[in-house]
């Protein structure tokens, strides 16, 4: 009968503290603990899938149960070493949690617990997963874990730490797994294929690296795949291994980035074409094209180091330095903000064209000062003068003159505020109604009634007089805010305050036919013309018609900063 075949990750497996990958804090911690005699009762192993965390449970388990320990070396060719690599010692259980996670299943643990192992120093329970298990069964586990016998030792391991409670945390020792560095991963998978006999190219091995996204297992587990879909003899070449891996092929996503890049909206979208025809998950593709992006922006960051193989690094490195660092950084942001968008389209395809076709077009072609630059020269252009470079602040001296020319140009409107009540007409008549109504409302606002004096500015004054204070109202809405028992008395003593009497106020329906206008509609008006006059000014102002010039597209609005 032939023998089974044995999987690399398997195969492979560390048997030595010193065989695990990229995880030397771990393994510095429980050497020195076992070189000290300060093994704690209890671990606590977490990280992401495939990092070494129940492979280093069993490493502790051979080192504490070792005829040569407890030791940071074990043997590997006593009773103990071997049968617990095999997964079949008496003393050494491996509970998996997920299909173990009862009440019942704890029970038996601790009951189990109490009995000194059959032959080895320790009885040792490695608890996979522990954090599937039920809230009643980690209860029951609690006393156990924090006072166990001399003769357990608890090795706990999952991927999601935050599930398990607070008392469960707290009578462990927790060690923290990371990713394994992509060096590392293809440093490692370079050995094994070397012990394999099999020729793979460093772009192979990189992209399986990368594939695998720091998991060790998840590495070994395409390797495999990897050999099995090459034939006999030869190097594995990347393009292979991407085929072969169903991985997306590199060329393809820096080609696309490029072209944005250089804003060839043809190419950037024959680039979908190609990867469509490739069979890729537009998911997927839009991932990756911002992960290269990601990547051209941190080459233009020499003190930023990337885990990338260097031939990948020195590829960055030199289309980063044909571009300009803020197009690099608004291509990131785009393709960044476009993931979200193919994700949740209906047509994953055309959101991530149209993401292309912003980021070719929208993205800036130049630096800051180097459009100000254009900017001043069209400027002088249209002025009929020469300016030499750089002329950033001709520009702002312009913008400056403009604002300050309109604002004194500008003709004053009539904001709202009321004049004094001691002011009186020029010929000595008292004021008209709606001044006083102007000086009632600033009563109000005086009063800390903002609300209240909004309401009141949408309403149109009907009488004023001793005593009473009859306001109109076109929509009943309008008037909400003075519904209120106490607010109408705040406005009241407002309005008494300016009249020198108690005022009641008295809120009617505005006739249809009436055509006065309230405060809020003047105002409205008033801003609408403001507006309509700063922009005119602005699409006039030689600085920014050479600034549309430049940049293209044209001046939508103008803005003031004071009415923001």
């Amino acid at each position: 009968m032939p023998t089974p075949y044995l999987v690399l990750a398997r195969k492979y497996r560390p048997q030595r503290f010193s065989d695990l990958t990229g995880q030397e804090h771990v393994v510095r911690t429980l050497t020195n603990a076992l070189q000290s005699g300060r093994v704690a009762h209890a671990f606590l192993f977490t990280g992401p899938r495939g990092c070494g965390k129940t492979t280093t449970a069993r490493i502790l388990a051979r080192a504490l149960n070792c005829e040569k320990g407890p030791t940071p070396e074990p043997c590997g060719q006593c009773g103990p070493c071997v049968e617990i690599a095999q997964g079949n010692d008496v003393d050494v259980q491996e509970i998996d949690a997920a299909s173990n996670n009862g009440v019942d299943d704890v029970r038996s643990l601790r009951e189990a617990a109490k009995y000194l192992p059959a032959r080895d120093r320790y009885k040792i329970y490695i608890v996979d997963e522990v954090h599937m298990l039920s809230g009643p069964a980690f209860n029951a586990l609690l006393k156990t874990l924090e006072e166990p016998p001399g003769h357990i030792k608890f090795l706990l391991a999952t991927t999601d730490p935050q599930k398990l409670p607070a008392t469960i945390l707290s009578r462990v020792q927790r060690h923290n797994f990371q990713l394994v560095p992509l060096g590392k991963i293809v440093t490692r998978l370079r050995e094994i294929a070397q012990a394999e006999g099999v020729a793979v190219s460093d772009g192979a091995l990189a992209l399986v690296g990368q594939q695998a996204q720091g998991s060790m297992r998840d590495a070994l587990s395409l390797l495999d795949q990897l050999f099995a879909a090459h034939a006999p003899g030869g190097e594995i070449g990347e393009e292979e291994a991407a085929q072969a891996l169903g991985a997306l092929d590199r060329g393809i996503v820096a080609g696309i980035v490029s072209a944005v890049l250089r804003r060839d909206a043809g190419a950037a979208l024959q680039g979908i074409v190609r990867a469509y025809e490739s069979g890729a998950d537009f998911k997927r593709l839009a991932d990756e094209l911002a992960a290269h992006a990601r990547n051209l922006v941190l080459a233009t960051l020499p003190e930023v180091r990337q885990e990338l193989p260097d031939h990948e690094l020195r590829g960055l490195a030199e289309t980063a330095r044909g571009h300009d660092p803020a197009q690099l950084a608004r291509v990131f942001e785009l393709l960044q903000d476009a993931e979200e968008d193919v994700a949740k389209a209906a047509t994953p395809r055309h959101a991530l064209e149209v993401a292309l076709l912003r980021a070719v077009h929208l993205a800036p072609s130049g630096s800051l000062p180097e459009l100000v630059e254009k900017v001043d020269r069209a400027f002088a252009k249209l002025g009929g003068e020469r300016v030499a470079p750089p002329a950033g602040a001709r520009l702002q001296r312009e913008v400056a003159s403009s604002a300050r020319t309109a604002a004194i140009a500008e003709p004053p409107v009539p904001n709202g505020a009321p004049p004094p009540v001691a002011e009186r007409e020029p010929n000595g008549a008292p004021q008209s109604l709606e001044d006083r109504w102007r000086t009632l409302i600033s009563a109000v606002k005086a009063a800390r009634k903002m609300s209240q004096a909004a309401a009141l500015e949408k309403g149109v004054p009907l009488r004023i007089v001793p005593g009473t204070v009859a306001v109109g109202f076109k929509s009943p809405n309008d008037a909400l805010a003075l519904e209120d028992v106490d607010s109408r008395r705040g406005v009241e003593a407002a309005f008494a305050g300016v009249m020198g009497s108690a005022v009641k106020l008295v809120i009617e329906k505005l006739p249809a036919e009436a055509a006065a206008t309230s405060l809020a509609e003047e105002k409205e008006r008033a801003k609408g013309e403001r507006k309509g006059r700063r922009l005119q000014q602005g699409r006039e102002h030689p600085a920014v018609r050479a600034a549309v010039e430049v940049l293209g597209g044209e001046i939508e609005d103008v803005r003031d900063l004071g009415e923001e």
